[in-house]
């Protein structure tokens, strides 16, 4: 949920919780304000009764003095009056001005059940009438009432919206250039460096954007940088294709022409008997083929990684890393490894192990962290293991091409490769193991011997 919308729920909760408060506390003064109007009241009439019936006159008309009590309390606000007969049955009873705004039924079922009846015994002359009665009526004071939860209901809803836009419109203004500032992150993530957001605002969010405008720059300068470094990368990569094929043209091309044109003659010099131009072709031949031998073994070390060769394994693996971090920053390269190499043909082996685990691990299981290790065991083996966090193989469908390849070189040293659960918690561990000195048992490729050719 966005921040705006979180503020904006979290704002009403409060307001409504204060509004519920609020309720509640009104209809506890509510409910005391009624009972000391009523209480008011029924004092005022008991005084009122009282005096009243301290002056009937003993005469035959006391039934009409009577009435004209009952009826002097017509159109009072919290009172009524009655005469009630001996039996019970009533004989009169005064009327209560009626509200002029009623209030709703259920606030008087929840204010109105504050009665209270007051019993007057009249004169010995008058007692064969009844007794007379006054009674509460909260009617008027729930509409007063009423009234005033209306107008403060109003109030609190007024300033509640107020309150609720006021915060929208100054959310919406303070999170705009963070809004802008994500789209940017967004535009940068598709490979949009032009990206740019105004570097105005509190000096805290300034300085956030002037950071922002400066990465997506260097981010430009560093895709250009990167674009120029392909395009020399591919020019040096033309040019040396095209030198190795003038030398293979140059140096090679005629030696091999030569040896055919002398392995042709030895054919009918044997059948004339010429046995001493025989031997001279042959040694021609070797010649020939002993110079081709030097070419190819020079162009073979240009192919070759001499990191490796010419400053041992943990040089090549921190180049390697090297080469790794500057690429994908956002990934963690992990190197443990104790010794400085294992030999010849296990450096060879080790490093191509990294370098082919690693480029799988980073273009195939999307880690965030990737561990190389190299270490002698109790066993008298060596056991490299490439370790990433990423999806594992199984969800991102993939392999890599070179893991066929270290099988190969792995099996060549008498060792094994396995793949299994990551021990960094998800992904996949390589785990490779070898002896200290291998047994070879099958024929080394070119690329893990130190000569080209034999």
């Amino acid at each position: 949920m966005p921040i705006r919308q979180r503020l904006l729920v979290l704002i009403s909760l409060v307001l409504l919780i204060s509004l519920i408060g609020g309720g509640a506390l009104t209809y506890w003064q509510s409910v005391r304000r009624i009972a000391l109007e009523m209480s008011a009241a029924i004092t005022v009439g008991k005084t009122a009764m009282t005096d009243a019936i301290a002056a009937l006159a003993p005469s035959r008309d006391i039934q009409n003095q009577i009435a004209r009590i009952v009826a002097s309390f017509d159109g009072d606000r919290h009172l009524r009056a009655r005469l009630v007969s001996p039996d019970g049955a009533m004989q009169q009873m005064s009327r209560v001005r009626a509200p002029a705004d009623p209030a709703p039924d259920w606030l008087n079922r929840a204010l109105g059940d504050q009665r209270e009846i007051v019993s007057f015994e009249l004169p010995p002359e008058a007692a064969h009438l009844g007794r007379l009665q006054i009674e509460t009526d909260t009617l008027n004071e729930v509409s007063e009432v009423w009234d005033d939860i209306r107008l403060k209901f109003i109030i609190i809803a007024s300033f509640c919206s107020l309150v609720l836009a006021s915060v929208y419109a100054t959310l919406g203004r303070a999170l705009r250039p963070l809004e802008d500032l994500s789209a940017g992150f967004a535009r940068v993530a598709d490979g949009d460096y032009e990206a740019h957001v105004a570097e105005s605002g509190p000096a805290e969010l300034a300085n956030i954007y002037r950071q922002f405008n400066k990465m997506a720059e260097k981010l430009a300068e560093a895709e250009l940088q990167n674009v120029r470094l392909n395009d020399q990368l591919s020019t040096v990569q033309e040019e040396e294709r095209a030198e190795i094929a003038r030398d293979l043209h140059d140096e090679i091309g005629p030696f091999l022409f030569a040896v055919d044109v002398d392995a042709q003659t030895i054919a009918p010099l044997l059948s004339r008997g010429q046995t001493d131009h025989v031997i001279a072709r042959s040694n021609a031949i070797r010649q020939s083929v002993g110079h081709m031998q030097t070419h190819l073994k020079a162009i073979l070390g240009r192919l070759r990684p001499t990191t490796l060769l010419d400053l041992g394994l943990t040089h090549a693996v921190d180049q390697l890393l090297a080469f790794w971090r500057a690429r994908m920053p956002e990934v963690t390269f992990e190197l443990d490894m104790a010794e400085d190499g294992f030999g010849d043909r296990i450096d060879a082996v080790t490093f191509r192990i990294f370098q082919e685990g690693t480029s799988n691990a980073v273009r195939h299981g999307k880690p965030s962290r990737v561990a190389l290790s190299a270490r002698r065991t109790d066993h008298g083996t060596v056991r490299i293991a490439v370790s990433d966090d990423g999806v594992g193989f199984e969800k991102s469908g993939q392999r890599g091409f070179g893991l066929a390849g270290m099988r190969e070189r792995v099996a060549n040293l008498g060792g094994t490769l396995v793949l299994t659960p990551s021990t960094l918690g998800s992904g996949v561990s390589i785990i490779a193991e070898f002896p200290l000195e291998p047994k070879s048992i099958g024929p080394q490729s070119p690329s893990d011997t130190r000569a080209g050719l034999p």
